[in-house]
């Protein structure tokens, strides 16, 4: 039998990895500029820059996700490295600027960027190469009704198969397949629509064997994250507390936006005027487009934005959601949306009080009727103003299923604070850097044959009692 406990390299170690690569990238910058001899004012200026450089690249690094565990490519990596390390060249230029160490060439701080890029990254790759070497691959089991969790086992076919792989799927209460599956996997993902009862089974089992086990949280459950340990009298129970905003929270939240959306507009300014004029001069039609949405306490509001579509896109469907390959969309437009461009304008939604820089993202009318039928907590996303990114655009894709951005978006209710909005802002600049993973339906319909001989292979070898 495999050993369970299986090591990874430590955090620790990977950041202590990431300072020593920086300094030593920008050292041999220094000295390649300088022909081999470092000049005393300049070797004073790095000695004075570099501890504060340290500290805003550790500070950089983990608000980027940098020192996470992710079952995931290394491509999630090389996205948020991008902007991570262009923040730590600008806040080393300022640093230097601000404590008088003009002595800092801005040569050096150019090419610094690329050789503090390239040795990251290669030291990020050594790690995740070794990470994978010393974890290994996790032979994981399903649990759950196939008809009501097919789209999650979409997902997990969509991991890179040298870090997890679903060796079979085993229906909710099946206890004696189940522990004699596990005698030879790492763990169980349990899927949405799974009785209490049913869970608690497996979690006890995967608890008595050392194995992992991972939960798709039903809606409510969601809300219990960080619910308190109350007594009534001897009884201990959960205090579940209102996810309403404070007073104070509120205040602060909205001075942070007013500032920052100022901010964003100055910087971004170039940006959008290069995308007015594109909308203009490569698509027919206007270059805004407005539209309902129902933000806080569910109150309609004129949504605006770039138009990404061809003019009257809905004339013949109606309202839709956003699909992959939608043919409706322009040629710019699929850029714009890939980027998150078209979102730009809506910072003049933020500026009016409509809604706020993260939050759950605003959603049309017509469907939130339909989604509250579905899901009585979506109401719940209403608490909130809505955002111009949140928890669900930065680990989701944009075609994730409502009910999935609903976890998201209770998640980001339930836990909000500043710390965390910050956490999201800077994640989004990685995620707007790339262009978002569409799924056509070739690749739809392979999953639909992986999914359909997982199913039959494990049944085949259940019947013939054989180990899955």
């Amino acid at each position: 039998m495999r050993h369970r406990r299986m090591k990874r390299i430590p955090i620790w170690l990977v950041a202590v990895g990431d300072l020593v690569v920086l300094n030593l990238a920008l050292v041999a910058v220094f000295y390649f500029r300088f022909g081999g001899v470092l000049p005393a004012t300049n070797l004073e200026a790095l000695l004075t820059t570099l501890p504060w450089a340290c500290l805003t690249a550790i500070l950089l690094f983990a608000g980027f996700g940098l020192y996470e565990r992710h079952l995931s490519g290394f491509m999630p990596v090389m996205r948020a490295l991008l902007p991570a390390i262009l923040g730590v060249g600008l806040a080393t230029a300022a640093i230097a600027f601000w404590v008088r160490e003009f002595a800092f060439p801005r040569s050096v701080l150019i090419f610094g960027l690329f050789a503090q890029f390239s040795g990251v990254l290669l030291w990020r790759g050594i790690c995740w190469h070794l990470d994978r070497l010393l974890h290994g691959r996790r032979e994981l089991l399903f649990v759950g009704s196939l008809e009501n969790t097919r789209p999650v086992l979409e997902k997990l076919l969509d991991l890179p198969q040298g870090l997890i792989r679903i060796r079979a799927v085993l229906k909710p209460g099946d206890v004696a397949a189940l522990k004699q599956n596990l005698l030879t996997a790492d763990g169980v993902v349990v899927g949405p629509g799974v009785a209490q009862e049913h869970k608690s089974k497996v979690v006890a089992l995967c608890l008595d064997l050392g194995r992992e086990v991972y939960l798709v949280p039903e809606l409510y459950e969601v809300m219990l994250t960080g619910a308190r340990v109350e007594q009534l009298d001897d009884l201990p129970v959960l205090q579940v507390e209102d996810i309403r905003l404070t007073t104070m929270q509120t205040a602060v939240k909205r001075a942070v936006d007013i500032a920052a959306a100022l901010l964003i507009l100055v910087i971004v300014s170039p940006l959008v005027v290069t995308a007015v004029l594109a909308v203009r001069f490569l698509s027919r039609g206007p270059v805004f487009y407005v539209q309902e949405r129902v933000g806080n306490r569910g109150r309609v509001f004129r949504l605006l934005k770039l138009r990404t579509m061809v003019v009257n896109a809905e004339e013949e469907t109606g309202p839709t959601l956003a699909q992959a390959d939608d043919r409706r969309v322009t040629r710019v437009g699929k850029l714009m949306r890939s980027t998150r461009i078209d979102e730009l304008p809506q910072l003049i939604n933020v500026l009016k009080g409509e809604m706020s820089l993260v939050g759950p993202r605003p959603e049309r009318p017509v469907f939130v009727d339909e989604f509250v039928l579905l899901h009585q907590a979506y109401r719940y996303r209403h608490l909130v103003k809505p955002g111009l990114t949140g928890l669900a655009q930065v680990y989701g894709r944009y075609t994730t299923s409502p009910e999935d951005k609903l976890r998201y978006d209770l998640y980001y209710i339930r836990n909000y604070s500043l710390l965390l909005d910050l956490k999201i802002l800077l994640r989004t600049v990685p995620v707007a850097l790339s262009p978002s993973s569409a799924r056509g339906s070739s690749e739809n319909c392979d999953k639909t044959a992986a999914i359909s001989a997982l199913v039959n292979d494990t049944r085949e070898e259940a019947a013939a009692g054989k180990d899955v």
